[in-house]
């Protein structure tokens, strides 16, 4: 047969009536006619020069040329699909990183810079989902998730943990006062984020009985939602307390003690583990929620430093402020400057 021409697409078909066992059941998996796939056979056992089938009354079998070119076959169009694939890869080389709205919002999108400037050539979306995504089925490519994942091809570790403690706005303090613990609360406005939630048992644990008898003064299923409403003084809500470290429009009720601790984790593909593209990213999304960096995201609570916010003093109902606001303890002493001077960490 030297010097013949194949057709990749004539070699389609004949692996695709190896793998049927017949001429009309290939042609309906290729959505042809019968004469087509039929004419493409006996075309490329022209080109070759070699019988491929044997036609009995059992249907069409295999020669013995039939099944060393249908090894070779095979061996092709795995070659192919690897090129594709790995071209593909090249190609698509921007990361999807799935997470809720909050940290994509308020830490990983103000945290972009330091990803711009160790990788300035970086290709990233970062995917909001309300629920956990499912990067097996093409959610995304990385997953900041609140489920521990179970999927044996996904990559996964611990990045931290949140802990969901007591915020409001000093106009709303000023006006209303300060609760002192969990059952003042049910004198006040109280400000909620509905939806779906995870780790229910650590929400349990701490949160539900209150949760039954307390205010519902305003809902929302958006966690900015609840940010922006609880600092315009509207109410006091559950917000984590990274929140401290870039929100000053927000006092944390730092003597009551976290509603819930929640874990979640770095997930991601094996696609993402073997791209070279991939691991400045990574190393930007660990060092994102680093507790030596960032103590908000240790396992043991540490209650974030208050402080009054630069912008109270334009807020007639709130006293006005000296011109550098000092930091406060979790009791609301001052905390004065100089070697004596003890702050909680972080």
């Amino acid at each position: 047969m030297g010097g013949a021409k194949l057709d990749w697409e004539r070699l389609k078909v004949f692996q695709t009536v190896a793998d049927t066992g017949s001429i009309n059941a290939a042609a309906r998996a290729l959505s042809r006619s019968y004469t087509k796939v039929s004419s493409d056979l006996d075309e490329l056992e022209r080109a070759l020069g070699h019988q491929l089938f044997e036609r009995s009354h059992r249907g069409l079998e295999l020669t013995a040329v039939g099944e060393d070119i249908l090894r070779s076959a095979r061996s092709m169009a795995d070659s192919v699909q690897a090129i594709v694939e790995r071209a593909s890869e090249k190609i698509s080389d921007r990361l999807v990183i799935c997470t809720r709205e909050g940290i994509a919002t308020y830490w990983l999108a103000r945290r972009l810079p330091e990803l711009l400037s160790l990788q300035p050539d970086a290709r990233v979306f970062l995917k909001v989902l309300p629920t956990t995504p499912n990067l097996a089925d093409g959610d995304g490519d990385i997953a900041i998730q609140f489920e521990k994942p179970a999927a044996a091809n996904l990559v996964s570790r611990q990045l931290g943990w949140l802990h969901y403690i007591l915020y409001a706005a000093p106009s709303y303090l000023a006006q209303y006062g300060e609760p002192n613990a969990m059952s003042d609360l049910q004198a006040h406005q109280c400000l909620r984020l509905s939806g779906a939630e995870y780790q229910p048992e650590s929400w349990r644990q701490a949160a539900a009985a209150w949760g039954a008898i307390l205010p519902d003064t305003v809902g929302t299923d958006a966690g900015t939602v609840l940010m922006e409403a609880c600092a315009s003084g509207a109410g006091i809500a559950a917000l984590p307390s990274y929140v401290s470290q870039f929100d000053d429009r927000l006092t944390p009720l730092t003597h009551i003690k976290p509603l819930a601790t929640l874990r979640f984790w770095l997930t991601y593909t094996e696609r993402v583990r073997s791209m070279e593209a991939s691991q400045p990213v990574l190393h930007w999304i660990r060092s994102c929620f680093d507790p030596v960096r960032h103590p908000c995201f240790r396992e043991v609570y540490v209650p974030p430093q208050r402080r009054m916010p630069a912008g109270v003093a334009a807020n007639d109902t709130v006293p006005a402020t000296p011109e550098r606001a000092p930091f406060l303890t979790a009791d609301g002493r001052p905390l004065l400057p100089g070697p004596q001077t003890t702050s909680a960490e972080g």
